[in-house]
């Protein structure tokens, strides 16, 4: 979103200061009017076009630098030997007293835009309604091209949509000049009041940006240029019409942004504009500067990849870049050496912060971790590094006849989805619906009494959402080395919200960066050779690996320090 508003920010400057320093000098009053309306147009649409070749905005631009290569750790690293375990239960630090500060500034942000627009929002729907109570409650005469109020007040003529507001004594009494009708009548045969409309609501939505107001006033200013052209080409008397301008303007304000009144501001500009003449070379030359101006705009803010360097911008091309790495025939199992790494970072840091947290698991973009990660992917192919994830469980078919036995069944409760019902709701479904099924025993069985069993069910689109659709979570970094022995590291939770509601971290310091400088610069064959003897290590400054043998038969299971 920050890049969004950036880049819609630099077109509309730009396209701003065209218009004030050399459009706005000339008398091309209906180009001006298109210009500024493409202007806003365009800069609200550059960000999702695309063209072959350009530049970007990314949210890495800001971002800090890789740190420094950090110096290697001199001579081999100290191991402990534990007791073997299964890989799940692997990850034992202790809880460090880390503390993640409890303002969601994200909220506050939200909390204040929303605030914002609700008071524009609420600005503009009571000038509407004032508006409508105008027309409803007084006098209204429909003629061939507006439809006149007559209100009972004195006041200047002025437009909405289609109605025109004047004085009903002097509407009645032809006392208001002609010329001053034609130009709210041109207002209406232009429609300029739909153009107002337009940047009121974008005002509403994008009330913090000051630049749509200087484009809602330049956009009011050249509809007056419009129909003081139209009242002038008509009348043929300018001297008498600018006379007139300048006496019924003096000392009077609009009332209503939203509508177009005759006595709108700036009227020395506008007598100026009166007598400006400009010659059809410099028209043409300024609009061939805009058409290339424009071009340029579209390379440079657009959300172009260049040919040899591609860029990525959403979770789609996040998770597509995942996608190229997976080993071929495993969804589950990242090939670091397929990765395109910086890609990949700069996809991530142009996500938000939902699509971090719904997308596949791989929080490796902090410095330090990235800066590690890439130097293991350059000690390919000695060392052939992978990130596995958690697999989704197989399904099970239940079979027709144990499917009835259910049914019939009483001493058994029934989940579905992880929701308890009747077991007569079963009736209501074939065995085929569902993916996958556990039955556990809840009350064992005595004399003249049977036991009692739970069912679980899962639907299959219940499942399919579990464990299909839900976010991929890592479960083992390893690699492999030249003498075909394999070292896995389990990777475990970095933060564990504790009883009082605070999150605390749990992993070492420069975890995963550890993990990945360990895994580059160890030999698993000398390791298990020469530290046959227990060494005290602090478990929240090591993490563990796991050594599997060629063969496959024999395990360790050690500690290495973290960097």
């Amino acid at each position: 979103m920050i890049v969004f508003i950036v880049k819609v920010s630099i077109a509309l400057v730009i396209f701003y200061a065209f218009y004030h320093a050399f459009l706005a000098k000339e008398s091309m009053f209906s180009f001006n009017r298109f210009f500024l309306l493409f202007a806003i147009f365009f800069s609200l649409t550059v960000p999702f076009l695309s063209v072959p070749v350009g530049f970007q905005i990314k949210g890495n631009v800001f971002s800090e630098p890789l740190s420094a290569t950090l110096k290697e750790a001199e001579g081999q690293p100290e191991i402990t030997f534990t007791q073997p375990a299964s890989v799940k239960g692997e990850m034992e630090t202790s809880p460090q007293s880390q503390t993640i500060s409890p303002i969601n500034w994200t909220t506050i942000l939200v909390g204040i835009y929303l605030l914002g627009m609700i008071l524009f929002l609420t600005r503009f729907i009571l000038q509407f309604v004032h508006l409508m109570k105008l027309i409803r409650n007084n006098l209204t005469l429909k003629e061939k091209d507006c439809t006149y109020v007559l209100l009972p007040h004195k006041t200047l003529p002025f437009t909405f949509l289609h109605f025109l507001f004047v004085e009903k004594d002097s509407f009645q009494d032809n006392l208001i000049e002609k010329e001053i009708l034609f130009h709210e009548l041109a207002h209406i045969r232009q429609k300029h009041s739909w153009d107002i409309l337009l940047m009121e609501s974008l005002r509403i939505i994008f009330w913090f940006n000051p630049l749509f107001l200087l484009y809602k006033k330049a956009i009011q200013l050249n509809h007056e240029f419009l129909a003081d052209a139209a009242v002038n080409s008509t009348f043929q008397d300018k001297p008498f019409y600018q006379w007139l301008l300048f006496n019924k303007i003096s000392g009077h304000k609009a009332d209503m942004s939203i509508s177009s009144p005759f006595n709108f501001s700036s009227t020395k500009r506008r007598l100026i504009m009166m007598g400006k003449a400009s010659s059809s070379l410099k028209i043409n030359l300024l609009k061939t500067i805009s058409v290339v101006m424009t071009g340029f705009l579209m390379v440079f803010l657009s959300s172009s990849r260049p040919l040899d360097s591609p860029q990525f911008q959403s979770s789609n091309d996040f998770e597509q870049i995942l996608a190229r790495a997976f080993k071929d025939g495993n969804p589950y199992e990242v090939d670091i050496n397929k990765l395109d790494l910086h890609a990949l970072r700069s996809a991530y840091l142009g996500m938000n912060e939902d699509e971090r947290y719904t997308g596949t698991e791989f929080p490796f973009f902090d410095a330090l971790a990235f800066e590690k990660l890439v130097a293991l992917q350059q000690a390919y192919p000695e060392i052939k590094t992978s990130i596995v994830y958690e697999k989704s469980p197989d399904k099970k078919e239940i079979k027709e006849d144990v499917f009835e036995q259910w049914k019939n069944t009483k001493n058994i409760s029934l989940t579905i989805d992880d929701i308890e019902i009747e077991v007569a709701e079963l009736n209501n479904y074939q065995p085929e619906d569902f993916a996958m099924f556990t039955v556990r025993e809840t009350e064992k069985g005595a004399f003249l009494k049977k036991a009692s069993y739970n069912v679980s069910l899962m639907t299959q689109e219940y499942f399919h959402g579990k464990y299909y659709k839900s976010r991929k979570k890592i479960e083992l970094i390893q690699a492999e080395y030249p003498n075909a022995e394999k070292v896995q590291v389990t990777y475990g939770k970095k933060y564990i919200e504790t009883a009082d509601g605070k999150t605390s971290k749990i992993s070492p310091e420069n975890y995963e960066a550890s993990i990945f400088h360990q895994l580059r610069v160890i030999d698993p064959g000398v390791l298990i050779v020469e530290f046959p003897k227990l060494i005290n290590q602090d478990e929240s400054k090591s993490f563990s690996i796991i050594i599997r043998s060629r063969d496959r038969r024999s395990i360790s299971i050690m500690k290495l320090p973290t960097i």
